[in-house]
């Protein structure tokens, strides 16, 4: 009697740190960062798939369809946005993404992203530079940039 009830209270136990795990793996997925696209009101398309955005910051595509130059617009990667961009959009880290970029620019590729502390100064950059896109964390307010949809979606 005294081993079943032991046995019980192991069960009881690993049930309880079973939930606990998942519980605490689903709050930390919720609080995920949901990231917003923008561009300058002349350049990019209203919408994107996520494999073209991808592309675009990889530094892919060099011009939109309209032939506006593309320039690239990035939070710093040691900033909560930019490490939330590094992980979603590049899947990477931020040192992995600074190389990435370094490596591209050393062998003519492309240019280096310009890189921000904050989002006002992203957004202002973005809305006085036509073909310029960016991703922050918030809907922008200025009026010369416009929000990508991403997925048919404001936010990803």
């Amino acid at each position: 009697m005294i081993l079943l009830q032991q046995y019980s209270g192991i069960k009881i136990r690993k049930i309880l740190y079973i939930f606990l795990f998942f519980f605490v793996v689903s709050t930390a997925r919720s609080q995920d960062s949901t990231l917003t696209v923008i561009s300058h009101r002349k350049g990019a398309p209203p919408e994107m798939k996520m494999s073209e955005l991808i592309s675009v910051f990889l530094g892919e595509k060099e011009r939109w369809s309209d032939g506006t130059k593309i320039t690239i617009v990035l939070m710093k990667t040691t900033t909560p946005v930019g490490k939330e961009t590094c992980r979603k959009v590049y899947a990477r880290t931020g040192n992995s993404v600074l190389q990435y970029w370094n490596l591209q620019s050393f062998a003519g590729k492309t240019q280096l992203p310009m890189m921000f502390n904050s989002t006002d100064e992203l957004e202002a950059f973005v809305a006085q530079n036509p073909g310029a896109i960016g991703i922050i964390d918030k809907a922008s307010s200025i009026p010369e940039t416009k929000t990508v949809m991403i997925g048919g979606k404001k936010y990803f």
